[in-house]
């Protein structure tokens, strides 16, 4: 009998097949260099993870355990997987030891293995390769805290020792921030602007709102996949959040929508931040698996309605509706006007 892995919770669960995106023809893109595997039935996997139990008490004596724990995407798998056994096998196939069902995935994508420094991660020739904290690597050995991307999936793996502490950072980095790019996320942006219009109305002081979108961002999926529209996604992550101020808040909104949320700031400085994001994104291509890819995007401002008590949706939905004004207008512009 073969002695794999162990969770906490156990329980069966059958994880959804994502689709090929099949490439439409289009002069302007460059052939796809990510490619996805061939189709597979729906399988299932056992166990389900939770994300929202701690650690096993028994952690804390017991030195050989480790653990990855699945941050993207988060409705997934969404807990910790105890390793235990010398070997875990990754991959699609349904003889893997942990079974990702992805196209992105292959049969044999990556395999886990116990050594005298710890735990070493092997790439098997995978197609879409193994990265550890953004670099493709054939083998290397595990730290704790870092990032494991295999396919689409993205998992942190936590060291014997450490995982009791680790888990529950991870856990609320999860809550709070999208794995995929960093940016906090759309939860922690809801609750935030909440808080700052109460201040802002308090202290009679501007605050601004603006919602972003990448424009054309289904060709992109559709022409070179959903592993190149990933890489599209943390470059402008990255971009807005290199480009926007320092007390600003980033946040990716949902899909290819982002949002700032800008303290103390006019509808007219908050016009100035967004025509230096669209810049930051639209100036340069975005480095991508496929080649570099010409990337825009829109954006719409609004300030909120000090003396009107404006909620943070209505402000949210106004700046909104200047963002599709944007994108009706022609897309890869700002559009915004004052309260």
């Amino acid at each position: 009998m073969r002695r794999t892995t162990k969770t906490v919770p156990s329980q069966s669960i059958e994880l959804k097949m994502r689709a090929t995106p099949k490439p439409k023809k289009d002069n302007n893109v460059l052939p796809l260099s990510v490619t996805p595997v061939s189709d597979d039935d729906s399988v299932q996997i056992e166990p389900n993870l939770t994300m929202q139990r701690p650690p096993d008490q028994s952690f804390g004596h017991r030195n050989d355990q480790s653990c990855l724990v699945q941050i993207y995407p988060a409705d997934v798998v969404d807990g910790m997987l105890l390793i235990e056994s010398e070997r875990l096998l990754i991959g699609r196939d349904g003889d893997a030891d942990l079974i990702l069902p992805d196209h992105s995935v292959s049969r044999r994508h990556a395999l886990i293995t116990r050594s005298d420094n710890g735990f070493e991660i092997e790439d098997l020739d995978s197609t879409n390769g193994t990265f550890i904290a953004g670099q493709a690597v054939k083998k290397a050995t595990l730290r704790s805290g870092d990032t494991i991307r295999l396919g689409s999936f993205l998992f942190k793996f936590l060291s014997a020792g450490s995982v009791e502490s680790q888990y529950h950072e991870t856990v609320y980095s999860a809550l709070t921030r999208d794995a995929l790019t960093g940016t906090m996320n759309k939860r922690y942006l809801v609750e935030t602007l909440d808080r700052s219009i109460a201040t802002a109305v308090r202290q009679q002081q501007p605050l601004s709102v603006i919602m972003v979108d990448i424009d054309h961002f289904k060709s992109v999926n559709d022409s070179y996949g959903h592993l190149v529209g990933d890489e599209v996604l943390r470059e402008f992550g990255r971009r807005l959040g290199a480009t926007c101020r320092e007390d600003d808040l980033l946040a990716r909104y949902g899909g290819e929508e982002f949002s700032l949320l800008l303290s103390a700031t006019t509808a007219d400085d908050a016009i100035d931040v967004a025509q230096r994001c669209r810049h930051a994104v639209c100036d340069l291509p975005f480095e991508t698996a496929s080649g570099p890819l010409e990337v825009t995007a829109s954006f719409g401002v609004a300030c909120l309605e000090l003396t009107k008590g404006e909620t943070g949706t209505q402000l949210i939905q106004r700046a909104d509706r200047n963002l599709y004004e944007a994108k009706r207008s022609g897309r890869n512009r700002v559009c915004g006007t004052s309260p």
